[in-house]
């Protein structure tokens, strides 16, 4: 009977948070904010302390139970795994020195700046550590779709700012399993740090190039494809018989599902070697992403993220307790809003204007690095779910990812009317 009650709650409030989501998203992009803005702050209001906590024929309306943590979790680890499939391996090798120094840049100095903040503020250490992993993270997404809709992707530095989002994003996560190492080793000695850094890297790297070279290999000859010689991709035989190499399998969804069983076979490895899943995740997408099958399972994972995407950002909007929020504690989310944004201006901004002396430039990257977006709040639930986060520290997270994520498509696309006198350079302009 407490089964059979739970799986019902548990529908219930998947019910509510996946309208509330959708509701949420579509207001907010009749702003032209991004829909994750919406389906995160519609998880605030839906919060078992607010208005998820009226009761219904002696039910509460929405209860955030282990089973909805599961859904979040999935959704989490599939949001990682479409970012990974659009992330080819082969961009680390084009990316360039400078696209490199930058999305270093953007690693280091936010990390240092919110780290110092958290420990100056008095929070403990470890929570310190995973706000700094919070600050580093960049939204490629939302940069990219900045400047499509302005029309600057062909430009030099959009090439130096998707180069460096895209370094960024994988320096991230890496920082992250670095972070969570040390949390759980509960040491900060030099030889720990070095260890749980070489360990990190290592095992990422392992399992992406193993991904590339191999698990990718065999996906392209065992699927079907579009592009068969023999077969189609509904494993049906072409007419007239061509000769050649062909796919061996020809069942329908083999495809997506052996790359769906990879996503979560690489998130369960990762899990195991101590690192975060969405690392595997990561990596699993990125393997993918080498294979002939890519189009495919880019449409099919993204159709699945459009249910369990918003969910993860809903069900960590839930998480915000804005009951518990006192003065001292916004004046804390504020700075940290403010060392968010500076932390990328500079960290990324500057290495610009060092290496091309264009102010510009400069100006463009640090502002199109600033947006946190999905993977901040990632690591913003890590912290929750975990129990690193105050409510206080997590709510500043959670709020420096909204403001973050709202201000960069609008500073971006003021800044470039500001200095629309002086015309950019072209994308395959010398540094």
């Amino acid at each position: 009977m407490e089964g059979e009650i739970v799986v019902l709650e548990t529908l219930l409030s998947l019910c509510l948070l996946l309208i509330g989501a959708k509701i949420g998203g579509e207001i907010a992009r009749r702003f032209n904010v991004a829909a994750v803005v919406g389906e995160l702050l519609a998880g605030v209001l839906l919060a078992p302390t607010l208005l998820g906590g009226f009761v219904l024929f002696g039910t509460h309306l929405i209860v955030i139970n282990e089973v909805v943590y599961v859904f979040a979790e999935l959704g989490a680890v599939m949001l990682l795994f479409l970012v990974g499939l659009e992330t080819r391996f082969a961009d680390f090798r084009k990316s360039g020195v400078l696209a490199t120094i930058v999305a270093i840049g953007g690693v280091v100095v936010p990390f240092v700046l919110g780290y110092g903040l958290v420990i100056y503020w008095g929070y403990p250490q470890q929570e310190a550590l995973l706000v700094g992993a919070a600050l580093t993270a960049t939204s490629i997404a939302i940069t990219v779709k900045v400047l499509k809709d302005i029309g600057k992707m062909k430009t030099r530095e959009s090439n130096v700012l998707i180069s460096a989002a895209v370094i960024d994003d994988v320096l991230g996560l890496i920082v992250l399993a670095i972070v969570l190492g040390l949390v759980r080793s509960g040491s900060l000695d030099i030889m720990s740090i070095v260890w749980t850094a070489g360990l990190s890297i290592g095992f990422w790297l392992g399992m992406t190039l193993f991904g590339v070279f191999v698990i990718a290999k065999i996906i392209d000859k065992l699927c079907p494809r579009k592009n068969c010689e023999v077969y189609n991709e509904e494993g049906k035989l072409r007419t007239p018989h061509k000769p050649g190499k062909h796919c061996a399998i020809r069942c329908d969804g083999t495809q997506e599902v052996s790359a769906l069983a990879m996503c979560f076979g690489f998130a369960y490895v990762a899990g195991m070697a101590g690192l975060a899943p969405i690392l595997g995740a990561f990596a699993a997408g990125m393997s993918v992403a080498e294979t002939k099958i890519l189009d495919t399972i880019q449409e099919v994972a993204e159709k699945m993220n459009f249910i369990m995407a918003p969910l993860f950002f809903v069900v960590t909007g839930t998480l915000v307790n804005l009951t518990g929020l006192t003065k001292d504690s916004l004046i804390f989310a504020a700075i940290l809003i403010v060392l968010a944004m500076v932390g990328k201006i500079v960290g990324c901004g500057l290495p610009v204007w060092i290496m091309t002396r264009n102010p510009r430039e400069a100006v463009i990257v640090g502002l199109g690095m600033m947006s946190r977006g999905e993977v901040g709040l990632i690591i913003a639930g890590i912290g929750a779910s975990s129990g690193i986060f105050s409510n206080d520290v997590f709510s500043a997270v959670v709020l420096m990812v909204v403001v973050t994520t709202v201000i960069t498509p609008i500073a971006m696309t003021q800044a470039y009317k500001m200095m629309s006198k002086g015309p950019s350079k072209p994308a395959n302009a010398t540094v």
